[in-house]
């Protein structure tokens, strides 16, 4: 959004890069809810892998097929990735719709 002046309601330059400018709070609650759900992902693939072998997973889970070891450590990540991002979605939403301490709502999402 444009002032007039040369400058946009941020303060910036017109001619500023796209990365200085501030991101929407949208924006910030999909960053937000991805890297870190993908950093704890990281983090339980390896502690859940480190104890227990993809291969005697799969011998257990589905005798009939047979995954590569690959596999097995994409399904793992993802399935983690996934719980991961639903526990920081959640933490995202309640902290959003939740009141202040003298029982007014917060701002409204933009």
């Amino acid at each position: 959004m444009t002032t007039g002046v040369g400058k946009n309601t941020q303060g910036l330059p017109e001619d500023a890069p796209r990365a200085w400018r501030r991101w929407s709070r949208r924006a910030q609650d999909i960053a937000a809810i991805a890297w870190g759900s993908f950093l704890m992902a990281c983090i339980a693939t390896g502690i859940f892998f480190g104890h227990v072998d993809p291969v005697e997973l799969d011998a257990i889970t589905t005798p009939l097929m047979d995954f590569p070891i690959e596999a097995g450590y994409a399904i793992g990540f993802f399935f983690f990735w996934i719980i991961c991002g639903l526990s920081s979605l959640l933490s995202v939403f309640l902290i959003r719709t939740s009141r202040r301490r003298d029982g007014t709502p917060r701002e409204p999402r933009r």
